[in-house]
């Protein structure tokens, strides 16, 4: 309730006389409290339920009994729409009389923001296959079923649509929200002027289109544009088991299994360098490109922890093998 309001640190009557005159909107201002409705006062925090989400979906399930040595399940969400105001700003304005009102452009800001983190599909499979045994009063085939009998293969299928994520910027100077909103409480949003791309790519490098978006300027609003722009890679991941009971008598059982995780080493990139990093609102340099500017690859941003914009920074862990021995008595 006591934010700074938008464009406060831009009126002449908050600038500080001892800081001189600036070029660069905001950097003269007073120190943050005393631009405050309140001056000198810190945050004032009100606790509403004024938050609502809307979720529209389709959820189904498949289940197959174990029978004849097979189960099988499948569990699937198609989720329709998420929309809301979870997490958005109450982005308020103080008058001279003292009533604290929304400014006028707040259900446009609600608006462009409305899109929460929507999954679209979301898919659980499980199956279990006992393995034919090999059944024979013959001595050989007695021999080979003490081998390949009671062996059990079971699998877990793991799928579905990542996260939404969005692109962001930062100023190496001079571009500070109280230099760019003319409120520390308020921020600016990136600019997009063009198509970024679905926001996952099997190019490492490449995650999406880096020359859609550059950064905004001062006397923003925060309304350039909304959040969930982009959506991560899908996950299709399967993992594996094979198991043999063997048993040896009374209530004593031996078990060995192996276990493989993510069984196809399947890459899935769920991490990706997303904010843009400039030298300030005045001089739009990439300051962490990760391309030359003749568009090949920057050999020092070769690895994940060394990822420049729109690289990939980690995935998924890829495939684990597990061998265990189990005794039961």
């Amino acid at each position: 309730m006591n934010a700074v309001d938008i464009g406060a640190a831009y009126l002449p009557q908050n600038q500080d006389p001892t800081l001189g005159s600036s070029s660069i909107p905001g950097a003269s201002a007073y120190t943050t409290n005393l631009l405050r409705s309140y001056r000198g006062l810190s945050t004032i925090a009100q606790q509403t339920t004024e938050f609502e989400d809307t979720y529209h979906s389709i959820q189904t399930n498949f289940n197959r009994r174990f029978r004849n040595g097979v189960q099988f399940g499948l569990n699937y969400t198609l989720s329709l729409s998420l929309t809301g105001n979870t997490g958005l700003q109450k982005r308020l304005q103080h008058a001279l009389d003292g009533t604290i009102s929304l400014r006028d452009d707040q259900d446009e800001y609600e608006a462009l923001n409305k899109n929460l983190n929507l999954q679209r599909h979301l898919i659980k499979g499980n199956a279990v296959w006992d393995l034919p045994n090999v059944r024979s009063s013959g001595a050989v085939m007695r021999a080979i079923g003490a081998l390949v009998n009671d062996w059990q293969l079971s699998g877990i299928l793991t799928a579905g649509s990542a996260s939404h994520y969005d692109l962001s910027y930062s100023y190496q100077s001079n571009g500070a929200n109280v230099n760019l909103t003319g409120s520390p409480d308020y921020g600016a949003r990136i600019v997009y002027v063009g198509d970024p791309g679905k926001g996952c790519s099997s190019d490492q490098y490449r995650q999406f289109n880096t020359a859609a978006v550059t950064g905004p300027t001062y006397h923003s609003v925060g309304l350039e544009s909304g959040r969930n722009q982009l959506i991560g890679c899908p996950d299709h991941t399967i993992d594996l088991a094979i198991a043999r009971n063997i048993r040896l008598g009374g209530t004593r059982q031996l078990q060995v299994r192996l276990d493989a995780f993510n069984a196809f080493n399947v890459v899935v990139i769920n991490g990706r360098q997303a904010q843009i990093q400039y030298v300030s609102p005045t001089n739009l340099t990439i300051r962490n490109s990760q391309m030359r500017p003749d568009g090949s690859l920057d050999p020092a941003r070769l690895t994940p922890r060394t990822a420049g914009f729109g690289a990939a920074t980690s995935a998924q862990a890829m495939r684990r093998i597990q061998f265990m021995v189990r005794l039961s008595f």
